[in-house]
């Protein structure tokens, strides 16, 4: 692992080795669940599609768990860092099971996307399951698969808190016994001001890291608006709670950077 070393006023573009390095070597390791928590204000949620599109550069497969979008606009969400969707799909890189449009009956989009029919929140963990080891684990490989759930208060509004709770334990669950077989790390994306708090904390309790980003609309300056990420835990025994002031930039590409310091 690479050692970085920045002064107090250092700004540094968000890298994948770097947060490993924060969290304490963990985002890389097998069976990781990372959730990312945010309010109503924050763009906290683009740090989840930064660290999936840096793990897709690193040969990992990419799934997509949508609740909350039509496939086409979360395809925008994800070109805010820059990340093209339909590009790494046509490049056998990435699939996404499209919740969302299962239950709205939004058509599948571009052919990237499995749905689910005759969804049921009895039914719904057992189909996905059986997308998995039909559809995505033969062209996957042995490449680690990075999945990205887009977004949590979109389950829970889709199936209530408490149904929620449950498809959560049983994903842990199906984490725990694929861990010999699959190498996996699961980013949850939660707005906090959708859920309750218990919801919130009985995500941060099944979570290895969370991360946590609060919108300072009040010291926006220069027309920049400046957040506060706050990570607040990690397995590692050398890990420790650390603030970072985040902000985000447009590149000379002309997709977003997050830049944070300390």
């Amino acid at each position: 692992m690479v050692m970085y070393e920045r002064s107090e006023e250092d700004t540094r573009l968000f890298d994948v080795e770097e947060l490993d390095y924060i969290f304490g070597s963990e985002l890389m390791g097998k069976g990781t669940i990372v959730t990312i928590m945010y309010d109503a204000f924050s763009l906290g949620w683009a740090l989840g599609f930064e660290i999936f599109k840096k793990l897709l550069h690193k040969n990992s497969f990419g799934v997509i768990h949508n609740y909350t979008l039509p496939v086409i606009k979360l395809a925008s969400r994800a070109m805010f860092v820059g990340l093209d969707i339909h590009e790494v799909a046509k490049k056998n890189k990435l699939l996404i099971v499209d919740v969302f449009g299962s239950k709205y009956n939004v058509p599948s989009y571009n052919g990237m996307s499995f749905q689910i029919p005759d969804l049921t929140p009895e039914t719904l963990h057992p189909k996905i399951t059986n997308i998995y080891y039909e559809k995505i684990f033969p062209v996957v490989g042995d490449r680690k698969i990075v999945k990205l759930v887009y977004i949590l208060d979109g389950l829970t509004t889709m199936v209530g808190e408490d149904v929620a709770i449950k498809l959560l334990n049983t994903e842990v669950a199906w984490i725990a016994n694929m861990y010999e077989k699959r190498k996996i790390v699961d980013i949850f994306l939660l707005n906090t001001d959708i859920v309750s708090k218990k919801f919130i904390a009985w995500t941060a309790s099944l979570s290895d890291i969370v991360i946590v980003f609060q919108s300072l609309l009040e010291e926006r300056k220069e027309d920049k608006i400046k957040e506060r990420m706050i990570i607040i835990k990690s397995p590692s025994k050398e890990f420790e709670p650390t603030t970072f002031e985040f902000n985000v930039t447009v590149s000379d590409e002309g997709f977003h950077s997050l830049n944070f310091k300390k």
